[in-house]
């Protein structure tokens, strides 16, 4: 018994850490990648992390470079035959989350989780939206957003928790695109990047729209 409850003292231990949220309790903004050269020229995005450097062509193919050697693999970011316009980041859990606009192709913008050591994609979501602003990561997810499109994704998995793809047709009116969104308690609030403020507010866990806004900031 004497060696029993000090092993079930760990488990328990383990136990609980294991149902605790990789980032629990924390709250990051995804940071906008400048680009470097001109849109449908020879143009590309460079990220830094740690000593590695991601340097992101417009096609969407990556490569890495460091301290400790000239180059390494090989990556390649989901295009849809389009061009990368806009590209935001963050650090998740050791990895990358990227969330960026493509135009041309299928349209669309993408958020993907990479591992930075592997040079390998843990997995990719369509975002089914243009003007993809800035997102926001608490604990393990991610809020997003685009044109008359607000949603949050699991980023352990990729799939989405819920999404509102149409804010047109479910407020009458269009939200061209948004400013960080902003988490308070029980709600995330979406602010549109415009001179009126126009704002939405929804609960984080259902996504259902508590509150919906047009006076100005």
């Amino acid at each position: 018994m004497k060696i029993a409850a000090p092993l079930l003292l760990i488990y328990l231990t383990i136990a609980t850490f294991a149902q605790i949220p990789a980032n629990s309790g924390s709250q990051m903004p995804f940071a906008f990648v400048e680009r470097i050269g001109e849109l449908k020229a020879r143009s590309f995005f460079v990220i830094s992390k740690g000593d590695l450097t991601f340097a992101i062509r417009q096609d969407g193919l990556g490569d890495t470079t460091s301290t400790r050697f000239i180059r390494d693999r090989i990556f390649r970011l989901q295009m849809g035959g389009g061009i990368l316009e806009r590209l935001y980041t963050a650090d998740f859990g050791g990895d990358m989350v990227f969330a960026y606009e493509v135009i041309g192709g299928s349209g669309r913008g993408y958020v993907a989780r990479f591992d930075p050591n592997k040079r390998i994609f843990r997995w990719f979501a369509p975002i089914p939206a243009k003007n993809i602003g800035p997102g926001l990561i608490e604990d393990n997810y991610a809020y997003i957003t685009g044109a008359d499109f607000v949603a949050k994704i699991d980023l352990q998995t990729g799939k989405y928790v819920w999404q509102h793809a149409d804010l047109k047709k479910e407020s009458g009116s269009t939200f061209r695109e948004f400013d960080l969104p902003e988490v308070n308690g029980s709600r995330v609030v979406f602010r549109e990047r415009m001179d009126d403020g126009r704002s939405l507010q929804m609960d984080k866990a259902s996504g259902a729209v508590m509150k919906s806004e047009s006076s100005p900031r």
